[in-house]
């Protein structure tokens, strides 16, 4: 293993990030790969490097999971979910922004393997990127519970899948399973729709 990556798991560790969930080293083809989580860690951590030059010369395997995905559930998730996260990032506050992201990238990529950063990157207009940039670098979050709706939406819901209840989100049966599909994480989740 080449010291470069040494020192990147040093910094990785440092982070916060976890060897073998967050990141990896692939022996055989002498790569290392890092999720979005990991990557997020590492913004946070040293935000005096510029992550997003050295993230632009790896090159990942965008199309792939994204089109399985699609394939899995019979829509196109990932471009519904880009135009969603586009307008939520110029509606929201910027704390609840700052939450939605971490929400979406982080939970996204853990469940379903799409580096939506570097979709989101390469997809979205330049003025988007530096605003989710800046987003990231953010620790005062608000929680809110609107990535729960577009997620469930962007996978192929209905309006009738998410209902609000003052704070508390209910989604239905069909709801949860979407959810589950394309996100993982904490959160208390409660089947209170009909069907």
């Amino acid at each position: 293993m080449q010291s470069d990556n040494v020192q990147l798991f040093r910094m990785l560790i440092e982070a916060g990030a976890q060897p073998g969930e967050d990141f990896s080293y692939d022996l055989s083809q002498g790569t290392c790969h890092i999720n979005e989580r990991g990557f997020i860690l590492l913004q946070q951590k040293f935000p005096h490097i510029d992550w997003h030059e050295i993230s632009s010369v790896i090159e990942r395997d965008l199309d792939g999971p994204v089109q399985s995905l699609n394939q899995h559930l019979g829509v196109d998730f990932a471009a519904t979910l880009l135009q969603l996260l586009q307008e939520r990032l110029q509606q929201l506050p910027t704390n609840e922004a700052t939450w939605y992201v971490h929400q979406i990238l982080g939970g996204v990529e853990q469940r379903t393997g799409i580096p939506l950063y570097q979709l989101v990157q390469r997809e979205l207009p330049s003025d988007v990127c530096s605003h989710l940039n800046q987003l990231l670098k953010l620790t005062p979050m608000t929680p809110c519970h609107v990535w729960i709706e577009d997620l469930v939406m962007a996978a192929g819901g209905a309006n009738h899948d998410i209902e609000y209840d003052g704070e508390e989100v209910l989604l239905s049966e069909v709801g949860i399973e979407l959810l589950a599909k394309v996100w993982t994480g904490d959160l208390e989740i409660q089947d209170d729709l009909a069907a």
